[in-house]
């Protein structure tokens, strides 16, 4: 894979870092509001997390668009580093590494939303009633 390849993937990995940085901080502000049972701030902290998880989405979507203009064989080890897959090369490193933090990032953020959701909505939560098995 060309560098230039590497660094436009690594440039939108990036991205998606800082604004999932955005709604783990969000929703961080959210479970402290939940702790203080602070309504008026859960209401405006779900509002305010709507647009960065929109943002999220729309980034990924683009890096998957990304991914299908690039030569085969480049996509075939984009979507491979992208999914976790350790560098082949020292050139591919700056990008697995971003896709760890990334990866991370999300693992925590989802367990954060995840408590929020239980602690909100109980029985009727997301997460209870489409848990996995």
């Amino acid at each position: 894979m060309e560098q230039s390849e590497l660094d436009e993937l690594w440039q939108r990995k990036r991205l998606q870092t800082i604004r999932l940085m955005e709604v783990s901080d969000l929703t961080r502000q959210l479970l402290q509001a939940l702790d203080r049972r602070d309504e008026t701030s859960v209401r405006i902290l779900l509002s305010m997390r709507e647009e960065p998880v929109r943002r999220l989405l729309e980034i990924d979507n683009s890096l998957r668009k990304h991914l299908l203009t690039l030569p085969r064989e480049s996509a075939i080890r984009a979507r491979d580093m992208l999914n976790g897959s350790p560098p082949e090369t020292e050139e591919e490193r700056r990008l697995c590494d971003q896709t760890a933090q990334y990866r991370k990032l999300l693992e925590a953020t989802l367990e954060m939303d995840r408590r929020a959701s239980l602690r909100m909505g109980g029985k009727r939560s997301f997460y209870t009633m489409f848990r996995e098995s």
